[in-house]
């Protein structure tokens, strides 16, 4: 029981010293220390920072992944939940001082990303496409399934981007200006 104690302490300092000031500038003696945990112990958990990185990632893509559901599962269907999305995105932003997405920064933070920790990067961007082209789907059940691809890539695309400029210039107005494109552009549709 205290060993379970042990790993959850690691892994919550871990999440939490990664997301403030990222991986590469988190020590393991920091973690160990900040997680008042023997070295040992960590290793016992984790063999590797890079298996402590992919625990990481997959914890914050099923964590955010459940608000963000809890948040648009409130939403009407189609174009609401599209531009719950975006709202999301915002209010998360601003939650966490203009902090960014997690997997963007990690991905630009290491090029080399193992295979373990790329798949969590992947199946995060995918479970959001994938979100994106339900309710296009629902916005316009004839779209042909190319124009679906390929306006499910734009719309992530301008959500990836828009939380990208938020965090660079510390400002939830790039998702705004984003949500207004957005709206305008479902009005095609």
């Amino acid at each position: 029981m205290k060993e379970q104690g042990a790993k959850e302490r690691i892994l919550n300092t871990a999440c939490e010293l990664f997301y403030q000031q990222g991986y590469q500038a988190t020590g393991i003696n920091q973690i160990i220390e900040e997680a008042g945990i023997a070295k040992a112990s960590l290793y016992q958990h984790f063999p590797s920072k890079e298996a402590l990185l992919t625990e990481y990632l997959g914890r914050t893509r099923i964590t955010n992944h459940t608000r963000r559901m809890e948040y648009i599962d409130q939403l009407a269907p189609g174009k609401d939940k599209l531009i719950g999305l975006f709202e999301f995105r915002r209010q998360h932003m601003e939650e966490n001082n203009f902090r960014g997405c997690a997997f963007m920064r990690i991905a630009y933070e290491l090029p080399g990303l193992n295979e373990d920790a790329l798949l969590q990067v992947r199946t995060h961007s995918r479970t959001i496409k994938t979100l994106i082209a339900e309710q296009l789907g629902i916005i316009k059940p004839d779209l042909p399934e190319n124009d679906l691809e390929e306006m499910t890539d734009m719309l992530f695309n301008l959500y990836e981007g828009a939380g990208l400029q938020g965090y660079i210039q510390k400002s939830a107005k790039p998702v705004e200006d984003t949500k207004k494109v957005v709206k305008k552009l479902l009005e095609t549709l």
